[in-house]
């Protein structure tokens, strides 16, 4: 049995979109899921979908081009938030290349805790302002 064959989501033409096979691929070989985990997080996944009525692709590609795509993001996460879909969601979402965890970005505010936070390996690039490695510095 293939993931394909597991007929029981709202829509079985979404169970083989580019993007359910993407994240169906990164939970097999990257993450390790059994079949059957993989199988059970889709069905979670495409309930999400069929309850919000968009497809695993729209759902993607509003997040990813759509004018109002931190808005939607924000919407589909708050959803999502409190029910045992919300990690199905956001690794679905993180595997297929959207960026969940917000727009901040925290950096060190200091060349001593850069080191600190990323290793001795960091140094501050004086003539130039940025941080890079030791390799790169040289």
């Amino acid at each position: 049995m293939t993931l394909n064959d597991h007929n029981s989501a709202p829509n079985s033409a979404w169970r083989s979109s580019a993007s359910v096979e993407r994240w169906c691929n990164a939970l097999l070989h990257l993450i390790r899921c059994t079949p059957r985990e993989v199988t059970e997080k889709v069905d979670l996944l495409l309930q999400f979908c069929a309850e919000q009525q968009v497809s695993p692709e729209r759902l993607i590609n509003e997040r990813r081009y759509g004018p109002y795509r931190m808005g939607k993001r924000a919407f589909y996460l708050n959803v999502v938030r409190r029910t045992k879909m919300n990690l199905v969601v956001q690794s679905f979402l993180v595997h297929n290349g959207i960026n969940v965890f917000g727009e901040l970005v925290c950096m060190p505010s200091t060349t001593k805790s850069m080191i600190e936070e990323q290793g001795e390996q960091w140094e501050l690039r004086h003539h130039k302002g940025s941080y890079a490695t030791k390799s790169e510095a040289f």
